[in-house]
């Protein structure tokens, strides 16, 4: 009897999850993504069905972490199905959060890096340390208002002039780039691969980049894995603000999520 009666609860739970989830789904394809309210319905609907039945769906993974704040998933983005983003369960507005900034703040720039594998799909032949970015929106020019990092590989422009401009990226602070990319004039900072999961991008650019830390409402960061002629494998964190010396480069702008090298 215990085992049936258990039998029937987890059912139930089953079904409260599916239509919960389905009643989420709905209210958020019912905003059409314009509402900028959409991926957090999304969002939470993931996490509802995962706490209540293990499962992701709609997302493709969910990782619930003691630290409610560090909780995170992975998903498609709701209408755009080739883009792939990380996003916490928490609700967190965007850059601009200064929960980001606190001393034991989640690096989800360091889970994005080591989910990166889900969105290789066919491409898992690719070396992230050559060809992975990550890219964060700042609030001025996003289309929704819940933290989200672009996952996927960099734009064919972008790495031809981080190539380029190689020599004059260092690891002691960052260097102001200017180049003919979409991401015209950017900050940049090597940072070596031993050393990512000692530093969180959100702190490092907000203490490191000039104004940045007034202004991180409209600051963008991205990631990008390098492996340098020496041999020494890490990433070139990025920094733009919004609008400064007339940059205006997005997330979408750095990160190719079809990975058409």
């Amino acid at each position: 009897m215990e085992n049936l009666s258990g039998l029937r609860v987890s059912k139930r739970r089953y079904r409260l999850a599916l239509l919960s989830t389905g009643i989420l789904l709905v209210v958020a394809l019912g905003s059409s993504f314009a509402s900028r309210a959409a991926l957090g319905l999304a969002v939470e609907s993931c996490r509802l069905n995962s706490t209540l039945t293990g499962a992701a769906f709609p997302c493709l993974k969910v990782v619930q972490k003691p630290q409610p704040l560090a909780s995170y998933a992975i998903l498609r983005e709701p209408t755009h199905k080739e883009r792939t983003i990380l996003t916490p369960l928490a609700d967190v507005s965007g850059i601009e959060d200064k929960r980001l900034l606190v001393p034991d703040a989640p690096n989800y720039f360091l889970d994005a890096w080591n989910e990166w594998a889900i969105v290789m799909g066919d491409h898992a032949n690719r070396d992230p340390w050559r060809d992975a970015a990550l890219g964060i929106n700042a609030a001025s020019n996003r289309t929704q208002d819940h933290l989200h990092i672009h996952m996927g590989c960099v734009s064919s422009s972008l790495k031809l002039a981080l190539n380029s401009h190689a020599a004059d990226i260092g690891a002691e602070k960052f260097q102001r780039i200017n180049t003919k990319s979409a991401w015209r004039s950017f900050w940049a900072r090597f940072v070596s691969a031993d050393q990512f999961e000692n530093i969180n991008p959100f702190q490092l650019v907000a203490d490191d980049v000039p104004h940045a830390r007034a202004d991180m409402e409209n600051v963008t960061i991205g990631i990008v894995g390098t492996s340098r002629q020496d041999g020494q494998q890490g990433l070139y964190l990025l920094a733009e603000i919004f609008g400064d010396n007339d940059s205006y480069g997005s997330a979408e702008e750095l990160v190719d999520p079809k990975c058409r090298l």
